[in-house]
């Protein structure tokens, strides 16, 4: 072979720049086909799980809230950083909280192996038809048997405490089923699906839920099943994932087609702002503004001649409408209330019973509007969701205006000199003082939802008729955890003139707080047990007392009170993870969570503070905690099951 003219090649420094330029090109090369390799994969798990969610955007006369940002840039970017806005989205990167890395999580027997796959979401995991199915018959037998299938996640649902997944039904397309786990977003966990909420033992149907009918009425905006009576096929449908503008607004293609002409938005400064194609609730009256929240925080059905039209053709409820022209709002009856309200009661008593309490208040969160909308501030008065809330000037966690906090909320109304001047003429506490806080009192967290207590928004003035019947807690013994409900009595008839109730023994001789946690069903339990680990109740009742009677909680039966408790345990007594080597997991089996139990009680035994004798405490003479009465109660708890829809 003829070998090249030395002369002929380049020299070394060039043969060497030649040599770095066609690797570099080489590189150049390779990462271009490894880009559009990934492109290709990105638009594969584009389509698929656009093929996967329902059909968004095709809805006639909404224009999304990405139009609405153009005109209005501040008001979409305070919305945007909502919980209302992330309710529910793609599940694409950015939007997915849980962790995907092959995890592999173990609930009831059955196994769900978590994985991430070029910027897509998959879970193997048992057929969600034939786990619905084995659900519904309450066959466990039959769990083991359900065959693994691989779905792709496409949607998520919450973004605030925990979030869920859904996943298309392996036999009906567009139909979405949970991911039986859900993300804890603090706790940077997965647990199961009925861990997560307040459920009885027999409910275990809310192991799988279907997204199409049921969690689009709140989670999604200008909602359609899309239900073909025909195929009994669904063709769902949405304007937009998650609460957007025109779920308050409404439909925007009209105000859009206004206003594009420069005259005509300047001539609506000139007005004031008025504008017949768009729904402002601040300018609607109390109710009607109202309702635009109440379309999703209501307890309700479809009026029985609308039920197939909501199935076949969505909501059929817009901004600026009363919300009774197309639903039923059930309340729970009170005295003098109609008779067809005490009929609802009667046909079908656990569905109040999951929703309020025995008396009638709300128990279940998301329920506000229920609430508020049964108070004399909105029946005789004007208030309305946004006398507090607002969606673009408070923060997101509960978008409660900074002016209206604490007592500023009620004054706005309420501006008589005894409740702004003279205080403490009304409320019998120091004026600064959480007792002299307005909400403390009238709207009290007796509410349950999401691992907490919320407010109540049936603003009442406390009373014991509840308590000291069915064992409903009250505003007072809430901050006052350590007094009886007689001690609260003698209060409310010395300085309000309550009429004085009967009350039992135990009512009268231990603290209100102590039987709600330690003898009280499942929805007490979990209430008093927030209370014991919230700021306010810990400052007026003192925090020494609590951890010894908190500690039987972490073998509660219910996971939701487990949690609660511990929570809670751990803002009274900070030192508790180094009396053990066993750590507390609410998930553990239950031999574990009770080895963790006993080493704590052990600790607490040893080295707990002597206390001054306080037989409303079970704090007995010794200043010690009367482990034998403690033990009493618990044997005596009320065991009901208690389920809450949330």
């Amino acid at each position: 072979m003829e070998k090249p003219d030395r002369q002929s090649l380049p020299p070394p420094s060039s043969r060497l720049i030649y040599a770095l330029g066609g690797s570099v090109v080489a590189v150049m090369v390779l990462g271009l086909c490894l880009g559009l390799q990934r492109s290709s994969h990105q638009r594969r798990a584009a389509d698929a799980l656009k093929a996967q969610l329902p059909e968004l955007g095709n809805v006639d006369t909404y224009v999304s809230s990405d139009t609405c940002r153009s005109c209005h840039p501040d008001e979409h970017a305070s919305w945007k950083q909502t919980f209302h806005r992330s309710m529910t989205m793609k599940a694409v990167e950015g939007n997915v909280l849980g962790d995907f890395d092959r995890q592999t999580i173990v609930s009831k027997g059955l196994q769900y192996h978590l994985t991430r796959t070029n910027q897509t979401y998959w879970a193997q995991m048992p057929d969600p038809d034939l786990l619905m199915q084995a659900v519904e018959r309450g066959r466990d037998s039959d769990l083991g048997r359900i065959p693994l299938v691989d779905r792709q996640v496409v949607m998520t649902t919450g973004s605030h405490h925990y979030q869920t997944y859904w996943v298309e039904s392996p036999r009906m397309k567009s139909l979405l089923q949970t991911l039986p786990l859900v993300y804890l977003v603090k706790d940077q966990r997965w647990i199961p699906r009925e861990a997560a909420f307040m459920r009885g033992p027999e409910d275990a149907g809310r192991m799988v839920t279907q997204w199409n009918h049921h969690c689009i009425r709140c989670h999604s905006t200008c909602w359609n099943p899309g239900l073909s009576e025909e195929s009994g096929m669904l063709e769902t449908k949405v304007a937009e994932l998650g609460i957007s503008c025109e779920a308050c607004h409404g439909p925007g293609e009209a105000h859009v087609d206004r206003h594009r002409n420069p005259l005509t938005r300047y001539q609506a400064h000139l007005d004031d702002g008025k504008d017949p194609t768009i729904v402002n609730p601040a300018r609607l009256d109390h109710e009607r503004s109202s309702h635009v929240c109440g379309q999703c925080h209501g307890v309700f059905i479809p009026k029985n001649h609308l039920a197939m039209k909501v199935a076949k053709e969505g909501v059929q409820f817009r901004p600026g409408e009363s919300l009774f022209d197309s639903r039923y709002y059930i309340q729970h009856p009170q005295e003098g209330d109609p008779q067809e309200r005490w009929d609802d009661l009667k046909r079908n008593p656990q569905f109040f019973r999951e929703r309020w309490w025995e008396d009638g208040s709300i128990l279940a969160g998301g329920r506000e509007f229920t609430a508020m909308s049964s108070s004399e501030c909105y029946l005789s008065g004007k208030m309305s969701c946004l006398s507090c809330h607002s969606m673009h000037d408070a923060p997101p966690a509960d978008q409660l205006k900074p002016s209206k906090l604490g007592r500023h909320a009620c004054i706005q109304c309420h501006d008589e000199p005894r409740y702004t001047d003279r205080v403490t003429e009304h409320t019998f506490h120091h004026s600064d003082s959480h007792g002299s806080d307005c909400m403390n009192c009238h709207m009290p967290h007796t509410t349950y939802a999401l691992f907490n207590g919320i407010r109540s928004h049936e603003v009442k003035s406390p009373r014991l008729e509840g308590s000291a019947e069915h064992g409903v807690p009250n505003a007072c013994n809430l901050c006052h955890m350590d007094k009886t409900l007689a001690w609260t009595q003698e209060h409310l008839t010395s300085r309000y003139g309550y009429e004085p109730l009967s009350l039992s023994g135990e009512q009268e001789k231990i603290a209100a707080g102590v039987l709600w946690m330690i003898k009280g069903h499942a929805a007490q339990r979990v209430i008093a047990a927030w209370h014991m680990g919230w700021e306010p109740a810990q400052e007026v009742s003192g925090v020494d007392w609590i951890a010894p009677l908190l500690l039987p909680l972490l073998n509660d039966p219910y996971p939701v009170v487990r949690y609660v408790a511990s929570r809670s345990l751990d803002s009274v007594w900070p030192e508790k993870g180094v009396t053990t080597t066993l750590p507390y997991d609410f998930m553990a089996p239950a031999g574990e969570r009770d080895a963790v139990y006993r080493s704590h009680r052990e600790f607490l035994g040893e080295n707990m503070p002597v206390l001054e004798p306080n037989p409303a405490i079970l704090v007995g003479k010794d200043g010690n905690t009367q482990q034998a009465a403690l033990e009493r109660m618990l044997k005596e708890r009320n065991d009901r099951s208690v389920t809450i829809k949330e």
